[in-house]
């Protein structure tokens, strides 16, 4: 890329959020009150997106929408947000909608309706027109099997670069990460592709499986990069969890930003960690996001 910028392009789900804030986790069965209820705009592949644009890359989003007034609200904000929203679909079809579920502790539930999503096949041919060679095409869990492997190949042999956050792990993703060059899990999602309850040993053996870097994030302890022949730890930024929703996908936005400007890994881990430690103090999923500002100050202070 002889230094020129990378651009990236998010192919994924949006959706909208509604958080009820309660003491506890409900029990099977137990109804609670909720102490405070929130709107928000959510979904793996805008939050990302969203995230991204704000740390300083130039975004694009394919993804789907319904037909409905959340629709044309949601494009209004990706939008205002300066995302090139020209591959966003309209489908037939209520927008997506998740319902979170967040403790005085922050742990959270979701339970997601992914109808759009669930119908939604963007053009192979339309991402790699919409992009150039050495651009960033990030992937999660919320479109298909079928979709994410093809759209992960053709990437891989047109030249863009990769990152798969395969969140929710709705099928074995081992058998594509040979197209993948960043692959983003959790501890959970790690355990669930591996077998494997160590962090350490899940991570190796997901790079062996093809991944050129793998990165395991675990919340207050951190996160783990492996990549071959070595796995290092990176400290984590510290935080008091208020809400964790939307930390995964602040870490990973700002991850794809910094690697789009072509900032070494190490210091792109650390900007993600620090976005995903600020978001996690605030309530909300893209209402606790840094803003612009914000992002700024926070990662020269990381220098």
């Amino acid at each position: 890329m002889n230094g020129v910028e990378a651009r990236v392009c998010v192919v994924g789900n949006a959706a909208i959020d509604v958080v009820f804030r309660v003491d506890h986790l409900p029990l099977a069965g137990e109804t609670l009150l909720a102490a405070e209820t929130l709107h928000d705009f959510g979904g793996k592949g805008a939050n990302q997106a969203v995230m991204a644009q704000r740390a300083g890359a130039q975004v694009q989003l394919f993804a789907a929408l319904g037909d409905d007034t959340d629709a044309d609200r949601f494009m209004a904000r990706l939008v205002e947000e300066g995302i090139d929203v020209r591959h966003v679909a309209r489908l037939p079809c209520r927008t997506d909608m998740s319902i979170v579920t967040v403790d005085s502790q922050g742990e959270n539930t979701i339970v997601t309706r992914n109808n759009a999503a669930a119908r939604y096949v963007p053009s192979q041919d339309a991402v790699l027109d919409a992009t150039r060679s050495g651009d960033w095409i990030a992937m999660q869990g919320n479109l298909s099997e079928a979709v994410t492997a093809g759209l992960l190949h053709h990437a891989h042999t047109g030249e863009r670069l990769t990152l798969l956050n395969p969140g929710p792990v709705c099928f074995d993703c081992r058998p594509l990460l040979r197209y993948v060059d960043v692959l983003v899990v959790n501890r959970v999602e790690a355990a669930a592709l591996t077998r494997l309850d160590d962090p350490g040993e899940a991570a190796r053996s997901l790079q062996e499986s093809g991944a050129g870097n793998v990165i395991v994030t675990l919340g207050s302890e951190g996160a783990l990069w492996c990549r071959p022949g070595r796995t290092a730890r990176i400290p984590a930024t510290r935080a008091n969890a208020v809400d964790t929703v939307g930390a995964g996908d602040a870490f990973c936005g700002a991850l794809l930003a910094a690697l789009a400007q072509h900032i070494p890994m190490t210091v792109a881990l650390q900007r993600a960690q620090a976005a995903a430690a600020f978001v996690v103090e605030r309530s909300g999923t893209q209402a606790a996001f840094p803003s612009r500002a914000e992002l700024f100050a926070l990662f020269n202070s990381l220098t």
